[in-house]
């Protein structure tokens, strides 16, 4: 990140720009932020789009695509602007490293820490395929390390500047990581993704690139006749990415089939995004973690231990059931009406479950005999009327602005089903409607009531897809809300999440 230069722009659009996040051969990238305040990454394009209506008319198309993709393990795009010689896209701040500046800086990733990296970028292209988009420029300064585990940027990009520009030279993308069908004059499908893929975990593990020679033409010549240097790459993880460096597409897995690879779910039914989503960010636990630095683990010598062994999401997974569990003993007030979040999954509760006596028999039976709160009980208690009067503060101030209308998308989890599943919902000033679950297969109306952040939830189509109520919470930012949904005769949240309005 560095200060804007004499020439940068100062704003875009709606947009006013603060920094540069960086510059390729694609264009210049800032820091900015939107009308409303939120930040936003915004890449500010070299390609002169055509005036054929023709050439727009696709530009348009594979814009909404990109939109499409749900929000696994990627960093969503969020607006764009087409118009002049110089368009430019929005997309969400992701703020950390990327894979290739962590590996510069740190070196290698070994152990858990790569079949991580390796699930959550699997994860992201299964996304983006499922969304019809291929990603054509995936290398490791396309990963970005943000808090909550990798996101791939950039995808369809290529795709974009393709359909308004045309090139006699090298194709687009990095000559370091171009499959051979792209060397040839090939179509890219998918499959040149997952060649990407392959290369680029080959990086992470060995600090350094498959194909290197002195000249670009040298490395193209490696790439259609030499072989790949994956260094000392082993186990499973090395079976996966050999079958990803396959010459032939036809002969490379899928992105989805990877991910169940690495996941040790082959053959198995279930959305595999859901689970890689999850086992991307769960930290190991304690008792079964894997520390690259100091492992003396047979298995992570390679620079990967068993896809069975991916420390830390079972554990993480039976943490979160319990503190759903303890949302429910809190009751149905509490897990279905007030903006209470689910438990975080890395905690455990062994002072509050089951710390409480069971009741006294006789005239007082079901009744806990009362005690004095506890001093960690009052701050937690403070702590969160806090939080509520700051949120109900920031909430008024964003109803003065841009209220809840307009196009919202992210993510939600199923608490019962352990599944994670992408959303959009469309307000106005009457309602609007809603989209959500795998590949958004369900659809209902979203219909106001005398709360302006509840909603009826009804009129709703698709399998498995239920009626309900919608509850909109208001965050520190306008631009983002938390979601809780209830199914229509339950009293627990069925799925919650947070959606963010595109600017």
């Amino acid at each position: 990140m560095s200060e804007l230069r004499a020439d940068d722009p100062r704003q875009l659009g709606s947009y006013r720009l603060s920094r540069r996040l960086g510059q390729g051969g694609q264009g210049v990238v800032y820091l900015g932020r939107s009308a409303q305040g939120a930040q936003v990454a915004i890449k500010h394009m070299h390609a002169t789009l055509s005036g054929d209506p023709a050439v727009r008319r696709r530009f348009l198309g594979e814009v909404e695509a990109v939109r499409r993709v749900a929000a696994f393990c990627t960093a969503q795009l969020l607006d764009a602007d087409l118009d002049g010689d110089r368009p430019y896209l929005v997309s969400e701040y992701v703020e950390g490293p990327s894979l290739r500046e962590h590996v510069i800086a740190e070196g290698p990733r070994q152990g858990g820490s790569l079949d991580r990296l390796a699930i959550g970028t699997a994860t992201a292209l299964g996304a983006i395929h499922r969304a019809g988009v291929v990603h054509r420029d995936f290398k490791p300064g396309n990963v970005l390390l943000g808090i909550d585990g990798p996101r791939v940027i950039d995808f369809g990009v290529s795709r974009l500047l393709d359909t308004s520009a045309t090139t006699n030279l090298i194709p687009m993308g990095t000559p370091a990581y171009l499959p051979p069908e792209r060397i040839k004059g090939e179509q890219a499908g998918p499959a040149a993704d997952l060649w990407a893929w392959g290369l680029t975990v080959a990086y992470t593990a060995t600090g350094r690139h498959a194909y290197t020679a002195d000249t670009h033409q040298e490395v193209l010549a490696r790439i259609l006749y030499g072989k790949p240097d994956v260094g000392e790459l082993t186990g499973r993880l090395r079976e996966i990415v050999d079958a990803c460096l396959a010459p032939e597409p036809g002969d490379r897995p899928d992105a989805e089939e990877v991910l169940r690879r690495l996941l040790g779910q082959d053959g198995l039914s279930g959305d595999v995004l859901t689970t890689g989503a999850m086992a991307a960010v769960a930290p190991a636990d304690p008792a079964t973690s894997t520390d690259p630095a100091t492992s003396t683990d047979p298995g992570s010598a390679g620079g990967s231990r068993s896809a069975g062994d991916l420390g830390g999401l079972g554990g993480a997974q039976g943490r979160a059931k319990a503190g759903r569990a303890l949302l429910a003993e809190l009751g149905p007030h509490a897990a279905g009406t007030g903006p209470i979040e689910d438990p975080d999954p890395t905690t455990s509760f062994p002072a509050i479950v089951g710390s409480d006596h069971p009741p006294h028999g006789g005239a007082d039976a079901g009744v806990a005999p009362a005690r004095r709160p506890r001093a960690w009980q009052v701050i937690v208690a403070v702590a969160g009327l806090a939080m509520g009067v700051a949120g109900f503060a920031f909430w008024l101030r964003g109803a003065e602005g841009p209220g809840l209308e307009g196009t919202w998308t992210g993510s939600a989890e199923h608490f019962s089903a352990n599944r994670i599943f992408p959303v959009e919902l469309n307000l106005g000033a009457d309602g609007g409607a809603m989209r959500w679950g795998d590949d958004l297969h369900c659809a209902g109306r979203v219909g106001r009531t005398d709360s302006g952040t509840v909603f009826t939830l009804d009129q709703v189509t698709g399998s498995e897809c239920y009626p309900g109520t919608l509850r909109m919470l208001p965050t520190t930012d306008v631009n983002q809300m938390d979601i809780k949904v209830t199914r229509a005769g339950k009293d627990e949240v069925t799925y919650s999440g947070k959606v963010a309005r595109r600017s």
